[in-house]
């Protein structure tokens, strides 16, 4: 396989779990470079101990995590974030005494030709306050406000533009959508389709189906920790059986 066609993320047969409680036990998915997955299961199937996982945040115990053809088994949550992937984590967790823009600068990455943990892939993907400020209007009449207030929303807004202000060259977003209002749900989804357009890879967990069938290029379906269906948007539509089976409450 050619360097172009190396994948940016790929996960293999993982199995993790919590102390001695095994979550998972065999979870494989890609994200080609470019391309936006989502990761879609019910509640409690394993999606949120999958990007856990990937993050460093939960041991590998066997299978393998490779990040542009590199085993990343082992490495910390900051290394990860080094490596390129900027999270957006399920409760948005910013922080509530801090303004908008404090959030934002605070974790900031500064791209640097001197340093050498940055890929080249990442020069495309620089950001800075007038760039999330753009993509996020709303963040930029709050700049001023504190975390804490801040509607939910708005917060989701933040917890994305701050992972982009670590100029990630892959964004994963667990459960991007929930909780929200329909309106402001529908705010996200047009930031995440820019972003997408512009090139950015994308994981993303939620549960609003109709929206990831849109959005993203492949889909991966987990079940009880594994990984029990992979396709398109098109193949999903095609198996009339998909939600009944596997995501319907």
């Amino acid at each position: 396989m050619s360097e172009k066609q190396q994948p940016l993320l790929e996960v293999k047969h993982l199995q993790t779990g919590y102390g001695a409680s095994q979550a998972l036990f065999d979870v494989s998915l890609t994200v080609p470079a470019g391309q936006c997955v989502s990761l879609q299961g019910r509640n409690g199937m394993g999606k949120s101990t999958t990007v856990s996982a990937i993050m460093g945040l939960l041991p590998c115990w066997q299978g393998d995590i490779q990040w542009q053809g590199q085993s990343v088994v082992g490495r910390e949550p900051f290394e990860m974030a080094r490596l390129g992937i900027g999270l957006v984590p399920e409760g948005r967790q910013v922080f509530p005494n801090l303004t908008v823009w404090e959030n934002l600068v605070a974790t900031a990455a500064k791209p640097n030709k001197k340093n050498t943990h940055l890929p080249p892939a990442r020069a495309t993907s620089s950001w800075d306050l007038d760039r999330v400020f753009a993509l996020f209007p709303k963040l930029a009449d709050r700049r001023k406000h504190f975390g804490s207030q801040l509607s939910g929303g708005e917060q989701q807004m933040l917890a994305i533009a701050r992972a982009l202000m670590t100029h990630p060259t892959l964004l994963i977003l667990d459960e991007a959508t929930e909780g929200l209002s329909p309106l402001l749900r529908q705010e996200i989804w047009q930031a995440l389709a820019t972003l997408r357009h512009e090139g950015l890879s994308i994981l993303i967990t939620d549960k609003n189906i109709k929206q990831l069938l849109t959005l993203c290029d492949h889909h991966v379906i987990v079940q009880k920790g594994r990984t029990v269906w992979s396709g398109d948007s098109a193949q999903f539509r095609a198996d009339a059986d998909l939600k009944q089976l596997y995501l319907a409450a």
